[in-house]
């Protein structure tokens, strides 16, 4: 037997806080929160830890007894987040014109394979979506104690 064998099977042991450790940020955010894609995308330029850090430190700033070095690490803070804020833009476009150059590229191959199904398609999607109407609220109803037999 060939002792490298034994290591190709040998089995992996990892005791508390050891090992590899992966944490998927994602998973936690709900699908109808946002678009993925752009989650991903700003979560690289910036991470949430970073993000909240950086409101933590404009709000902190802000305060009425703020020193003078905590009010401008707020205002450094702000310069960063406005930043973020230019970048999300930038990234939404760009998202937005990926979606449309695909949609495009989708709808020119559904014409060349099958123009009727196009047809069908672009019919359904011609007329403007019909917009329910706001439900109305119905007051609470205020229970009344009653009175003891």
């Amino acid at each position: 037997m060939f002792p490298w064998f034994w290591l190709h099977w040998a089995p992996q042991l990892h005791f508390p806080l050891s090992g590899a450790v992966t944490q998927d940020l994602f998973s936690g955010i709900r699908p109808t929160a946002g678009d993925a894609d752009v989650e991903r995308a700003v979560f690289d330029v910036a991470s949430y830890g970073k993000q909240l850090g950086w409101l933590s430190e404009v709000v902190l700033g802000q305060q009425p007894d703020a020193t003078p070095e905590r009010a401008t690490q707020g205002q450094a803070a702000l310069r960063r987040l406005q930043s973020l804020a230019d970048d999300v833009a930038m990234i939404k476009d760009r998202q937005r014109g990926e979606r449309r150059e695909a949609a495009a590229a989708a709808l020119e191959a559904l014409a060349q394979s099958d123009p009727e199904a196009l047809a069908a398609l672009l019919a359904r999607h011609a007329a403007p979506p019909a917009v329910p109407a706001p439900r109305r609220r119905q007051p609470a109803r205020r229970r009344t104690p009653r009175a003891a037999d």
